[in-house]
């Protein structure tokens, strides 16, 4: 049997490409110190993988902005002589931008569906996320007559589907398992955390094998995830019956059974190799994982990197002494970023800083009106407490909310109990010009575009795309008078004037007919 092409699992999103004398390496997620703020780790543990086969890369695809794809600390010592490093052609150049300044003097942003050729019989595709102010990508390999789609966590929207149908996919790496701060990170009872975790479980096993049998992917692997919580505080988070974070054994009987497609389980350092572009062989490494074993397993690498993560912690710099004046100053810079945005928050919102130096600032956008202060006898509809020393991060420009967010050192409450996306697009986008534009444009013109939408003899005027994230709601399914977008699926129930009541806190704009 001739080998037709060979590929390594890396573990998470990691693969490692190697066909007609090319190498492609996309998505190492490799240090050991972890991701967001040295909160994320990688399961199960890759650490034992040579890096030097690596290092020997041609080209680097690098999915999204997210440390867990983007392994900044891993890249600083990658050789920067021959390889080419592919991203998509986002519209803000910020993110090319930070892997230049890794020191990658080739760098080639590649417009959606834009062929590029690595070898003969060897050529790539980049699609990016297409809700555009996302930084987000997806990747179509073709070895020879084997296509591959490399989703990790991109989103495709329903109706993209018949494209990647229509292409063929023979094998498919796509995301599985949570990777999201809610509802971890809120103070619910203990009841309504293992609730919410449950519902929020079974849409990404839902989301994953619907995307898998509508594009009639053939052999599936199911990985970009999840990722393990080593601190004693967010331990328990490991194991399903807490969290989102389900692990590649958890669904394996479930998605066994609703999968088309044939799915295998993955494990890092494992080869596929394809075998006259016909035969798929998975060569497994030499140790296996007993998944039964899960918790002393993480008990070990607990211990073998709790160094690590407390040496970082310590290392952080104590906040000034008016450091609340600074992250008041921060905070009313970052709303000023976009006056439409702030005013469509409509709400209370408080910071409450704990630790050296604390205190606490609240942001009022109620009524069309904004003010930042530093006390008010108000209960907030929206809290955020967080440790002065990660605060400071921010204020300093060295680290994002969106890592802040996802590394889970913060704590949330909400009243009423509603995701305010507006108020999470200041804060994760706010600090980006073009992004928080595309988003306030984006929402501007969701409400400039109107369909006509049918609920069995019911018809409504609506505005096309979802006041949420822009998605196009042509094709959104409707029951019982309840809209449910396709991308988030807000719910807007078109008989309460398109009241959202179930995702968010924006209602769906409804039109009179004509």
């Amino acid at each position: 049997m001739n080998e037709t092409f060979s590929l390594k699992f890396l573990g998470h999103a990691g693969i490692l490409v190697k066909a007609y004398g090319v190498t492609l390496l996309c998505d190492p997620w490799m240090s050991e110190s972890g991701a967001f703020l040295h909160s994320w780790h990688q399961f199960p543990p890759n650490d034992f993988i040579e890096r030097q086969s690596l290092y020997d890369a041609d080209y680097l695809y690098i999915s999204h902005d997210h440390e867990d794809h983007f392994d900044k600390y891993f890249l600083k010592n990658f050789p920067k002589h021959k390889v080419t490093v592919i991203v998509a052609d986002f519209l803000s150049d910020t993110f090319a931008k930070e892997i230049a300044d890794l020191g990658f003097p080739r760098i080639w942003c590649l417009k959606d569906w834009e062929q590029c050729n690595l070898a003969d019989s060897f050529s790539i595709v980049v699609v990016k996320d297409q809700s555009l102010y996302k930084i987000d990508s997806a990747l179509l390999i073709q070895v020879g007559n084997t296509n591959i789609l490399h989703k990790n966590d991109c989103h495709i929207p329903d109706e993209d589907i018949s494209k990647y149908r229509d292409y063929g996919i023979d094998l498919l790496f796509a995301q599985f398992s949570g990777a999201m701060w809610y509802p971890a990170t809120y103070t619910y009872e203990a009841k309504k955390q293992q609730r919410v975790a449950t519902k929020l479980k079974q849409n990404l096993i839902s989301s994953f094998v619907d995307f898998a049998n509508s594009i009639c992917a053939k052999q599936i692997f199911h990985c970009a995830g999840p990722a393990c919580f080593l601190e004693d505080e967010i331990f328990h988070l490991n194991f399903q019956e807490n969290s989102i974070f389900h692990d590649q054994w958890d669904v394996y009987p479930e998605l066994s059974q609703r999968l088309n497609g044939n799915l295998h389980l993955l494990l890092p350092g494992d080869d596929v190799v394809l075998f006259d572009e016909k035969e798929l062989h998975i060569r497994h490494q030499t140790t296996t994982l007993n998944f039964s074993e899960k918790a002393s397993l993480l008990k070990e690498y607990q211990h073998k990197r709790t160094a690590v993560i407390q040496s970082y912690l310590k290392s952080l710099p104590q906040a000034d002494q008016d450091f609340v004046q600074k992250f008041t100053n921060y905070v009313q810079q970052l709303f000023c970023k976009s006056d439409y945005l702030t005013k469509k928050v409509n709400a209370l919102v408080k910071f409450t800083l704990i630790g050296t130096n604390n205190g606490c600032v609240y942001v009022d956008t109620r009524n069309q009106l904004f003010a930042v202060f530093q006390s008010s006898a108000e209960m907030p509809n929206y809290e955020f407490t967080i440790e002065t020393a990660i605060a400071n991060l921010l204020v300093k420009g060295e680290e994002t909310w969106e890592n802040l967010f996802l590394s889970m050192r913060f704590k949330a409450k909400r009243n009423p109990d509603i995701y305010n996306w507006p108020l999470f697009a200041v804060l994760r986008y706010g600090h980006e010009p073009k992004l928080i534009a595309q988003i306030e444009n984006v929402m501007r013109a969701a409400e400039n575009e109107k369909i006509l939408v049918r609920d069995e003899n019911q018809e409504y005027q609506v505005q096309r795309y979802c006041p949420h994230a822009g998605a196009d709601l042509t094709h959104a399914k409707i029951q019982d008078n309840k809209l449910v977008c396709p991308r988030h699926h807000w719910v807007f129930d078109l008989a309460a004037q398109g009241k959202c009541v179930s995702g968010g806190n924006m209602p769906l704009k409804i039109y009179d007919l004509c």
